[in-house]
């Protein structure tokens, strides 16, 4: 990738804000660790990522990418541009269908990209404005003292900073200083055929080009018994992924491959020539990956709050919630807006103040993703006939509406008080869905709801 031209070569200089004096460490390249660096970067942070890989080689899907996490991007100068080049971004939203391929509607719009495009973006645009990236460093321990922290790689050498983000994934080491063990993940129950593989091979198929006819790019969900598809068709690739029950047979690894033929038995009942696109999938084309979770942790930060964890080191997201890359991306905004605001002085205080604004927003979006998939896996088709919107959503209001720069501006202050205090000063976070009152959650009391056939009922306005 580094030998391609960089699509920001000639974009105008990011505005950056003066010096901070705060060198911030962050451990992995991915979707978190890049929208952080290139945040943290335009507050005037002193920003550097590691990442264990020896260069960057996304795996290419379909992702949606909110709009709470758009538009500090706007600051960004030309990135947004170019993510409006992608061929999802001209279609999105999503068309839903019935597995017996009947339109219902169109569901929330947001940009959609393919992932790899995306993370290329990202990565290319944290090279534009100077972030170094150092590759091939996995980070084995996590570290801190009263003045900084760090990390130990796997040669034994160590890199340190005044603060470490830990945006290194569910495998992430910093688990052990952040929480001192690490949670044991918990299958959903469920799991995901996904495939991407070249378009041509997929028209080459007459029912697969009748059923696709009409439009170069494409973009729909379908919602059938049991289990709900993605599917996107752009110029080049064919994309689908299937959300099926788990049948034991799948792992939670990206690399392992799966027979497609498999993946028919979950859509023996859907319209013929999606079946027939799952029997044109290339063998080597296909995983199965098992959609595992992990309970809701009320602690991001380590002790001496000099290492924080962001996006999938913090919290795991159902792909039902459409909303895993905006909530990671969010982490890195509001992070480098109350660093900005903080200063390398009271820099732990803005990690404290973090974990507060960050984890009940994170929890409910978290349980929007369950009640999403309940949802497409039980479609009361009669009612989807008399109201078609009781389907047609799959990010709520609250979500898309945040802006968690701007949030962190207004309650930076408010929150801290209440955290120096002790929790003398009161503090009640807003940017949950209206009304509700947080209560915390496991993933055995949803799924025992599930398994009950019962619905999740909240209090407040999740629309």
């Amino acid at each position: 990738m580094g030998s391609l031209p960089n699509r920001f070569a000639g974009s105008p200089p990011t505005e950056r804000q003066a010096s901070s004096g705060l060198s911030i460490l962050i451990v992995g390249g991915g979707i978190a660790g890049l929208g952080f660096a290139i945040e943290a970067h335009r507050k005037g942070h002193d920003v550097r990522i590691i990442d264990r890989r020896p260069h960057f080689d996304d795996y290419g899907d379909m992702i949606g990418i909110g709009d709470s996490a758009l538009r500090s991007m706007e600051h960004w100068p030309g990135f947004l541009d170019e993510c409006q080049k992608s061929p999802f971004a001209k279609t999105m939203s999503l068309d839903a269908f019935s597995y017996e391929d009947r339109r219902i509607g169109e569901l929330g719009k947001g940009l959609g990209m393919s992932r790899a495009e995306f993370h290329s973006l990202l990565h290319q645009y944290a090279q534009r404005v100077g972030v170094p990236i150092r590759y091939s460093a996995r980070a084995v321990d996590y570290f801190e003292t009263d003045e900084g922290a760090g990390v130990v790689l796997e040669n034994g050498e160590e890199i340190t900073a005044d603060i470490v983000a830990a945006a290194d994934g569910i495998g992430s080491r910093s688990w052990r200083l952040v929480a001192g063990t690490k949670e044991q993940p918990i299958s959903s129950g469920f799991a995901m055929f996904r495939s991407t593989f070249p378009v041509e091979l997929a028209l080459q198929n007459p029912l697969v080009a009748k059923g696709l006819a009409g439009a170069d790019v494409v973009s729909r969900l379908y919602f059938g018994p049991g289990a709900h598809l993605v599917m996107g068709k752009t110029p080049k690739d064919m994309i689908w992924m299937l959300t099926h029950k788990d049948d034991g047979n799948s792992e939670e690894d990206w690399a392992k491959p799966a027979n497609p033929k498999d993946a028919l038995p979950y859509v023996k009942d859907w319209a013929p020539w999606l079946q027939e696109l799952v029997k044109v999938t290339p063998n080597d084309g296909v995983v199965d990956f098992k959609l595992m979770w992990r309970n809701p942790r009320e602690t991001w930060v380590s002790p001496k709050a000099r290492v924080v964890q962001i996006g999938d080191a913090a919290h795991t997201f159902l792909p039902t919630s459409a909303s895993g890359a905006t909530m990671a991306l969010e982490d890195g905004l509001s992070l480098a807006a109350l660093l900005h605001l903080s200063g390398k002085k009271d820099a732990p205080l803005a990690l404290r103040v973090q974990n507060k604004l960050r984890f009940e927003r994170v929890t409910c979006a978290q349980k929007m993703g369950f009640k999403n998939r309940e949802n497409y896996h039980n479609t009361d088709w009669d009612a989807a006939a008399r109201d078609p919107s009781s389907v047609l959503k799959m990010v709520d209001r609250w979500v898309t509406s945040h802006d968690p720069e701007r949030y962190a501006y207004e309650m930076y202050e408010k929150c801290a008080a209440h955290i120096v205090s002790g929790g003398d000063e009161s503090f009640q976070n807003t940017n949950t869905p209206p009304g509700h009152t947080f209560k915390l959650w496991t993933v055995a009391e949803l799924l025992a709801l599930a398994d009950r056939g019962e619905r999740i009922v909240d209090d407040g306005d999740w629309s």
